[in-house]
């Protein structure tokens, strides 16, 4: 008889916004199905956290990315190069609109690397080691294990832009064990919402006051609209009867903000940081009942 595999969720990197952070790697995380994983965003410091929990680089292949904002793809370079230079498997990057021209700069530091160690060992061409598909909503991606959903959000709802038209995603990861959603960076969304309907997991960004007060005036009206503050966390928690809420993308969270969420929210709420795995089926993680 065979057994569901398991899902676990590892999140690598919490750190939302540019620059280093003391005690955090930036954005990344996992979703681990079975024995495959599965790469969400790719922040400063991401191939030292695979290292710290246990994977290969010869063990990713997919990568989704929500949106181009450097603390979500700051660690690419090095995850590309570094995969190629040991001979990896190529690695496919799932993103919006503007994903084929991050490749395009991802070959460009990378090429330097290879071109010097192929003259010592015989490196495949660095273009094979990467590949982008440039996707927006519906089903993005689907295998034997996984189907990965993405719908558009609001993080770019201040935002005009010429050619290309970028986009922002939340992303779905349905496996047999259960789901996981990531809001990836947004404001408030009816699209956010559904996408995470009955999830048994949500990841989910959040902006405090304190996070708001460290920015420069111009910046705030971007952390008003196009983040959630811990009330709207808990409001689309609850809206989408998901099972438990996993905090991302913040500097810190303190007893008020946690009280924000469960005065909208009655469910579990985690403080996440670096390196915590969840795994479904396990604890608080069954979507609420309609």
């Amino acid at each position: 008889m065979n057994e569901t595999p398991s899902t676990t969720l590892t999140l690598l990197g919490t750190a939302g916004g540019p620059g280093g952070h003391a005690t955090r790697s930036g954005m990344s995380s996992l979703v681990t199905v079975g024995s495959r994983h599965y790469l969400v965003d790719a922040g400063d410091g991401v191939c030292r956290q695979l290292a710290a929990a246990g994977v290969s680089l010869r063990e990713v292949s997919e990568v989704f990315i929500t949106h181009l904002h450097d603390d979500h793809t700051a660690g690419l370079p090095g995850l590309v190069s570094f995969s190629h230079t040991m001979r990896s498997g190529p690695i496919q990057l799932f993103g919006p609109p503007g994903t084929s021209a991050l490749r395009r700069g991802v070959l460009a530091y990378a090429e330097t690397n290879a071109s010097i160690r192929g003259q010592e060992s015989r490196l495949s061409p660095v273009e094979d080691q990467v590949s982008a598909m440039e996707v927006r909503s519906g089903v993005l991606y689907s295998d034997d294990l996984v189907t990965v959903i993405g719908a558009e959000n609001s993080h770019y709802a201040l935002t005009t832009f010429s050619e290309p038209a970028h986009s922002s995603l939340a992303l779905r990861f349905d496996t047999p064990s259960g789901s996981v959603v990531f809001t990836g960076d947004t404001g408030e969304s009816a699209a956010v919402e559904e996408l995470a309907r009955g999830a048994h997991v949500l990841v989910c960004e959040m902006v405090t006051a304190a996070d708001r007060a460290s920015v420069p005036e111009p910046v705030r009206a971007h952390m008003d609209v196009e983040h959630l503050s811990p009330s709207q966390v808990g409001r689309l928690a609850q809206a989408a009867r998901v099972g438990r809420v996993v905090l991302s993308h913040y500097s810190g969270a303190t007893n008020e903000d946690l009280a924000e969420i469960a005065r909208e929210f009655p469910g579990e709420v985690v403080a996440g940081e670096d390196l915590m795995r969840f795994r479904l089926g396990e604890g608080g993680n069954s979507p609420q009942s309609s």
